[in-house]
Protein backbone atom coordinates (compact mmCIF):
# COMPACT_ATOMS: atom_id res chain seq x y z
CA UNK A 1 0.00 0.00 0.00
CA UNK A 2 1.21 2.93 -1.28
CA UNK A 3 1.96 6.38 1.89
CA UNK A 4 1.31 9.98 0.94
CA UNK A 5 2.00 13.03 2.75
CA UNK A 6 -0.88 14.18 4.98
CA UNK A 7 -2.02 17.17 2.33
CA UNK A 8 -3.02 14.81 0.48
CA UNK A 9 -4.43 11.57 2.80
CA UNK A 10 -6.31 14.11 4.45
CA UNK A 11 -8.93 13.69 1.53
CA UNK A 12 -10.08 10.34 3.03
CA UNK A 13 -11.01 11.48 6.80
CA UNK A 14 -12.88 14.79 5.14
CA UNK A 15 -14.73 13.16 3.06
CA UNK A 16 -16.49 11.73 6.24
CA UNK A 17 -16.25 14.81 8.54
CA UNK A 18 -17.46 17.11 6.06
CA UNK A 19 -20.56 14.60 4.85
CA UNK A 20 -23.08 17.99 5.77
CA UNK A 21 -21.48 20.34 3.68
CA UNK A 22 -21.78 18.11 0.21
CA UNK A 23 -24.03 18.47 -2.42
CA UNK A 24 -25.01 16.46 -5.90
CA UNK A 25 -24.07 17.54 -9.47
CA UNK A 26 -21.38 20.09 -8.55
CA UNK A 27 -18.33 20.58 -10.50
CA UNK A 28 -16.00 23.66 -11.07
CA UNK A 29 -17.16 24.10 -14.59
CA UNK A 30 -20.78 24.67 -13.14
CA UNK A 31 -19.86 27.14 -10.42
CA UNK A 32 -21.05 30.50 -10.73
CA UNK A 33 -18.83 32.94 -11.45
CA UNK A 34 -17.75 35.66 -8.76
CA UNK A 35 -15.78 38.84 -8.61
CA UNK A 36 -13.17 38.84 -6.06
CA UNK A 37 -11.17 40.93 -3.84
CA UNK A 38 -7.65 42.47 -5.28
CA UNK A 39 -5.08 40.06 -3.74
CA UNK A 40 -3.69 40.57 -0.71
CA UNK A 41 0.29 41.81 -1.32
CA UNK A 42 1.69 39.59 1.06
CA UNK A 43 -0.01 36.40 -0.08
CA UNK A 44 3.08 33.52 -0.88
CA UNK A 45 0.85 32.30 -3.90
CA UNK A 46 -1.12 34.37 -6.39
CA UNK A 47 -4.39 33.65 -5.43
CA UNK A 48 -6.41 35.48 -8.25
CA UNK A 49 -9.14 33.56 -10.25
CA UNK A 50 -8.09 32.52 -13.87
CA UNK A 51 -4.55 31.99 -13.00
CA UNK A 52 -2.42 28.83 -14.38
CA UNK A 53 0.42 27.05 -13.94
CA UNK A 54 1.77 25.10 -16.80
CA UNK A 55 4.01 21.88 -15.94
CA UNK A 56 5.46 19.32 -17.73
CA UNK A 57 7.71 16.26 -17.41
CA UNK A 58 7.44 12.91 -17.35
CA UNK A 59 5.95 9.69 -15.17
CA UNK A 60 7.08 6.47 -15.03
CA UNK A 61 5.65 3.42 -13.99
CA UNK A 62 6.06 -0.57 -13.95
CA UNK A 63 3.76 -2.26 -16.32
CA UNK A 64 2.89 -5.69 -15.34
CA UNK A 65 1.40 -7.33 -18.87
CA UNK A 66 4.98 -6.32 -20.24
CA UNK A 67 7.35 -6.81 -17.23
CA UNK A 68 8.90 -3.55 -18.02
CA UNK A 69 9.06 -0.30 -16.84
CA UNK A 70 7.28 2.08 -18.65
CA UNK A 71 7.29 6.24 -19.39
CA UNK A 72 5.48 9.39 -20.33
CA UNK A 73 5.48 12.45 -21.35
CA UNK A 74 3.16 14.26 -19.90
CA UNK A 75 1.60 17.82 -19.10
CA UNK A 76 -0.61 19.33 -16.78
CA UNK A 77 -2.02 22.35 -16.16
CA UNK A 78 -3.08 23.51 -12.47
CA UNK A 79 -5.69 26.62 -12.50
CA UNK A 80 -7.37 28.73 -10.18
CA UNK A 81 -11.26 28.58 -10.08
CA UNK A 82 -12.22 30.82 -7.47
CA UNK A 83 -11.16 32.71 -4.08
CA UNK A 84 -12.70 33.36 -1.40
CA UNK A 85 -11.62 36.14 1.04
CA UNK A 86 -12.18 35.53 5.10
CA UNK A 87 -10.91 37.93 8.06
CA UNK A 88 -7.62 36.67 8.00
CA UNK A 89 -7.56 33.54 5.57
CA UNK A 90 -8.05 33.45 1.78
CA UNK A 91 -8.23 30.49 0.23
CA UNK A 92 -8.49 29.48 -3.65
CA UNK A 93 -10.15 26.85 -4.97
CA UNK A 94 -7.98 25.01 -7.99
CA UNK A 95 -8.39 22.23 -10.35
CA UNK A 96 -5.28 20.19 -10.93
CA UNK A 97 -2.43 19.25 -8.66
CA UNK A 98 1.07 17.35 -10.11
CA UNK A 99 0.30 15.07 -7.48
CA UNK A 100 -2.44 13.93 -9.62
CA UNK A 101 -0.04 12.18 -11.78
CA UNK A 102 1.21 9.81 -9.01
CA UNK A 103 0.93 6.16 -10.04
CA UNK A 104 -0.65 7.02 -12.97
CA UNK A 105 0.31 6.02 -16.76
CA UNK A 106 0.10 10.29 -17.34
CA UNK A 107 -3.52 10.00 -18.54
CA UNK A 108 -5.66 11.73 -15.54
CA UNK A 109 -8.38 14.43 -14.97
CA UNK A 110 -7.98 17.32 -12.71
CA UNK A 111 -8.69 16.98 -9.30
CA UNK A 112 -10.27 19.86 -6.88
CA UNK A 113 -8.09 21.18 -4.02
CA UNK A 114 -7.42 24.19 -1.55
CA UNK A 115 -5.12 26.40 -1.36
CA UNK A 116 -5.56 28.16 1.77
CA UNK A 117 -2.95 30.77 3.21
CA UNK A 118 -4.06 32.56 6.68
CA UNK A 119 -2.36 36.27 7.68
CA UNK A 120 0.11 34.41 9.39
CA UNK A 121 1.46 33.33 6.66
CA UNK A 122 0.74 29.57 7.00
CA UNK A 123 0.20 27.47 4.32
CA UNK A 124 -2.56 24.15 3.75
CA UNK A 125 -2.83 21.96 0.68
CA UNK A 126 -6.71 20.25 1.09
CA UNK A 127 -7.90 17.84 -1.54
CA UNK A 128 -11.55 18.12 -1.49
CA UNK A 129 -14.71 16.12 -2.63
CA UNK A 130 -15.72 17.28 -6.18
CA UNK A 131 -19.16 18.03 -4.66
CA UNK A 132 -18.29 19.81 -2.38
CA UNK A 133 -20.39 22.84 -1.24
CA UNK A 134 -18.08 25.94 -1.25
CA UNK A 135 -21.09 28.26 -0.75
CA UNK A 136 -21.48 27.22 3.07
CA UNK A 137 -18.08 27.67 3.39
CA UNK A 138 -18.32 31.01 2.53
CA UNK A 139 -21.04 31.69 5.07
CA UNK A 140 -20.06 29.84 7.63
CA UNK A 141 -16.26 30.42 8.96
CA UNK A 142 -16.03 27.23 11.71
CA UNK A 143 -16.09 25.15 8.43
CA UNK A 144 -12.77 26.13 7.76
CA UNK A 145 -11.15 24.43 10.64
CA UNK A 146 -11.25 20.76 9.08
CA UNK A 147 -8.73 22.72 6.58
CA UNK A 148 -6.68 24.44 9.19
CA UNK A 149 -5.47 21.17 10.88
CA UNK A 150 -1.98 21.22 11.97
CA UNK A 151 -1.32 17.79 9.87
CA UNK A 152 -2.64 19.25 6.71
CA UNK A 153 0.30 22.52 6.79
CA UNK A 154 2.64 22.79 3.67
CA UNK A 155 4.90 25.30 5.12
CA UNK A 156 4.96 28.61 7.12
CA UNK A 157 7.13 31.57 5.38
CA UNK A 158 9.38 33.04 5.39
CA UNK A 159 11.24 29.72 4.87
CA UNK A 160 14.68 28.64 5.76
CA UNK A 161 16.61 25.70 5.58
CA UNK A 162 16.01 22.88 7.87
CA UNK A 163 12.69 24.30 9.57
CA UNK A 164 9.80 21.11 9.49
CA UNK A 165 5.99 21.47 9.05
CA UNK A 166 2.85 18.94 9.43
CA UNK A 167 2.03 16.84 12.32
CA UNK A 168 3.57 17.97 15.79
CA UNK A 169 5.00 14.54 16.66
CA UNK A 170 6.53 13.66 13.34
CA UNK A 171 8.23 17.37 13.48
CA UNK A 172 10.02 15.87 16.74
CA UNK A 173 11.77 12.98 14.70
CA UNK A 174 15.58 13.03 14.44
CA UNK A 175 15.54 11.41 10.73
CA UNK A 176 13.07 13.80 9.35
CA UNK A 177 10.50 11.77 8.19
CA UNK A 178 6.65 12.26 8.13
CA UNK A 179 6.87 15.94 7.82
CA UNK A 180 7.72 18.45 5.51
CA UNK A 181 11.39 19.69 5.68
CA UNK A 182 12.82 22.64 3.97
CA UNK A 183 15.76 20.83 2.64
CA UNK A 184 17.50 24.18 0.44
CA UNK A 185 16.73 27.24 0.53
CA UNK A 186 18.79 30.00 -1.58
CA UNK A 187 18.65 32.21 -4.38
CA UNK A 188 18.54 30.93 -7.91
CA UNK A 189 17.91 32.64 -11.57
CA UNK A 190 14.18 31.87 -13.07
CA UNK A 191 14.77 31.15 -16.81
CA UNK A 192 12.79 29.24 -19.63
CA UNK A 193 9.32 29.83 -18.06
CA UNK A 194 6.84 31.64 -20.65
CA UNK A 195 5.32 34.31 -18.97
CA UNK A 196 8.29 34.93 -16.20
CA UNK A 197 10.98 37.45 -16.91
CA UNK A 198 14.72 36.17 -16.29
CA UNK A 199 15.13 36.85 -12.67
CA UNK A 200 16.99 35.94 -9.32
CA UNK A 201 14.70 34.76 -6.85
CA UNK A 202 13.97 33.11 -3.53
CA UNK A 203 13.90 30.17 -4.06
CA UNK A 204 12.97 27.08 -1.45
CA UNK A 205 12.88 22.95 -1.60
CA UNK A 206 10.63 21.12 0.73
CA UNK A 207 10.93 17.45 1.01
CA UNK A 208 8.21 14.63 2.76
CA UNK A 209 10.00 11.42 3.27
CA UNK A 210 8.53 8.20 4.51
CA UNK A 211 9.85 5.03 4.26
CA UNK A 212 7.91 3.76 1.12
CA UNK A 213 8.22 7.04 -0.62
CA UNK A 214 9.79 10.62 -0.98
CA UNK A 215 8.23 13.75 -2.30
CA UNK A 216 10.27 17.02 -3.23
CA UNK A 217 8.50 20.38 -4.21
CA UNK A 218 10.26 23.49 -5.17
CA UNK A 219 8.48 27.02 -4.99
CA UNK A 220 9.28 30.41 -5.05
CA UNK A 221 6.78 33.38 -3.45
CA UNK A 222 4.62 35.29 -5.83
CA UNK A 223 4.72 32.51 -8.22
CA UNK A 224 4.34 28.96 -6.35
CA UNK A 225 5.56 25.67 -7.12
CA UNK A 226 8.20 25.77 -9.56
CA UNK A 227 8.99 21.82 -9.98
CA UNK A 228 7.38 18.73 -8.53
CA UNK A 229 8.91 15.02 -7.73
CA UNK A 230 7.64 11.87 -6.53
CA UNK A 231 9.69 8.69 -6.09
CA UNK A 232 8.34 5.77 -4.69
CA UNK A 233 11.09 2.90 -3.13
CA UNK A 234 9.60 0.29 -4.30
CA UNK A 235 7.87 -0.93 -7.38
CA UNK A 236 8.25 1.74 -9.77
CA UNK A 237 5.80 4.79 -9.66
CA UNK A 238 7.53 8.19 -10.48
CA UNK A 239 6.68 12.04 -10.90
CA UNK A 240 8.95 14.36 -12.40
CA UNK A 241 7.14 17.71 -13.84
CA UNK A 242 8.67 21.50 -13.65
CA UNK A 243 6.69 24.87 -14.80
CA UNK A 244 7.02 25.45 -18.23
CA UNK A 245 4.95 28.14 -18.23
CA UNK A 246 2.74 30.86 -15.94
CA UNK A 247 -0.58 32.64 -17.12
CA UNK A 248 -1.31 35.03 -14.31
CA UNK A 249 -5.29 36.03 -13.69
CA UNK A 250 -6.90 39.72 -13.80
CA UNK A 251 -7.97 41.42 -10.95
CA UNK A 252 -11.24 43.36 -10.74
CA UNK A 253 -10.74 46.97 -11.38
CA UNK A 254 -12.78 48.04 -8.67
CA UNK A 255 -14.42 45.42 -6.14
CA UNK A 256 -15.85 45.91 -2.92
CA UNK A 257 -15.66 42.09 -1.35
CA UNK A 258 -16.83 38.89 -2.79
CA UNK A 259 -20.41 39.11 -4.89
CA UNK A 260 -22.57 36.60 -6.63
Amino acid sequence: MKKRPLIWLSAISLTASAAPLLICCTSLQAWPSKTQEPPKENLYFPLVQGTSWVYQGTVRWFNAETDQEVSSEVTLTTKVERVIHKPGITFGVLSGFPADLDWSTGEVEPKPFLLVETDKHEVFLDPVPPDFDYAKLEKDSKLLQPFLAEDNLFFRWPLKKGIKFGDPEQTKREDNKYCWVVDEHAAKELRDIRGIPVQRTEVSVLRFVTNPDDTKVELTPGIGILSYEYHHHGSTADTSVRLIEFRPGSVPAATTGVVR
